[in-house]
């Protein structure tokens, strides 16, 4: 499973936490914190996630697009 939170750190508190020990109970889980003060950046994380993840677009086809000049 693979979940995204965009939250204010003032969210963060026992019940965020709780509720991810439920999601993943018993589960080795890693954690990933990057701020979005660039949603630009934000953004291209999230379309080379998706292009990650779908199958009509290979792995050569992102590497290009992200890397051309």
């Amino acid at each position: 499973m693979h979940i995204n939170y965009k939250l204010n750190t003032n969210d963060l508190d026992a019940n965020f936490l709780e509720s991810v020990k439920i999601m993943f109970k018993d589960k080795d889980i890693i954690i990933s914190i990057a701020d979005t003060e660039d949603d630009e950046d934000f953004a291209l994380g999230k379309a080379v996630e998706e292009g990650l993840l779908s199958k009509s677009v290979s792995r050569e086809e992102l590497d290009k697009a992200l890397y051309a000049d």
